[in-house]
């Protein structure tokens, strides 16, 4: 372990157009003590990884690591991997189409160096639409946080976070058995035992221009049904009350992917599961509001 570092992981998979982009965003950090880990999960020899190796032949920073996988599994594999392969104290993550402003690490650090007892640090992220920011994400406690993050109340994500590697290895990697939600059940693991401050500062910009991974219905009903199967420990840490909300949290977001496709059986279906829950529909409503308060009209 270097004393200090912080190792970039970026995960690729059919994205090298936008690969250099988040890259450069982290070349470029005014935090200079990093190394930049880019894990290739495209199939070997495929099109796709060796556009990937030729668009890396053109950065020149000898802090960029580039590791091949011997076959695509999914992105929380290629994240283990990164956390194996790291030689930093730190850990960050970042998508391959999204970006860091400059000085994310930089103000993650800050807030270690003042906190001897934190343990890992969130920022803010806003979304942009070919280029311009159409919504950011609200500003919220972390009390409660590990509930939050469980119902899913709170803009926490990978690209993010900024986590002591010493604390990753105690809590628990990524579960690779997960098709989605692999970032929840690290932090809902990570909280069990520590702590995630929140740097109140809009550090992280999500390009939203792809929406080739968005779910079909069943597909999103058959991502929850796993999450709930594989973070059950965690809904049992309270009682039955406010498992139910949580549950009802996650029962919407299933019911907006059905709306989505009309597919109103479904619709009915979660709505009937949530039944008369007064607080999980004032949630939902206040979540509504916040969106819309949130949405940025660019000029």
């Amino acid at each position: 372990m270097v004393k200090g570092m912080i190792s970039c992981i970026i995960p690729t998979y059919k994205r090298s157009d936008t690969l250099i982009r988040a890259i450069n965003s982290v070349i470029n950090q005014t935090y200079k003590n990093i190394e930049i880990l880019v894990i290739d999960d495209n199939d070997p020899n495929s099109e796709e990884s060796m556009l990937v190796e030729k668009r890396l032949k053109d950065i020149f920073d000898k802090r960029l690591r580039y590791i091949k996988q011997l076959k695509h599994i999914n992105g929380a594999a290629a994240r283990n991997v990164g956390i194996k392969s790291s030689n930093g104290e730190f850990i960050a993550f970042l998508d391959d189409d999204d970006e860091w402003e400059y000085t994310k690490l930089e103000r993650q650090m800050d807030v270690f160096l003042n906190d001897i007892n934190c343990s890992g640090v969130s920022t803010l992220y806003k979304y942009y639409k070919n280029g311009v920011p159409i919504r950011k994400c609200s500003v919220y406690e972390t009390n409660d946080l590990h509930k939050k993050v469980l119902e899913r109340s709170v803009a926490i994500c990978t690209p993010t976070v900024l986590l002591k590697k010493s604390c990753i290895d105690e809590s628990g990697y990524f579960d690779e058995s997960l098709i989605r939600h692999q970032d929840i059940q690290l932090f809902l693991d990570f909280l069990l035992k520590y702590n995630i401050k929140l740097l109140p500062e809009y550090m992280v910009r999500i390009n939203t221009e792809l929406e080739e991974n968005r779910p079909t219905t069943q597909n999103i009903i058959s991502i929850k049904e796993e999450f709930f199967k594989k973070t059950q420990r965690h809904f049992e840490i309270y009682d039955k009350k406010v498992q139910r909300q949580i549950y009802s949290a996650h029962y919407f977001e299933i019911i907006l992917v059905a709306i989505r496709e009309r597919n109103y059986k479904i619709v009915i279906k979660y709505i009937m599961k949530i039944g008369i829950n007064i607080n999980a529909y004032l949630s939902v409503l206040r979540r509504f509001k916040e969106r819309n308060r949130n949405s940025i009209t660019s000029k």
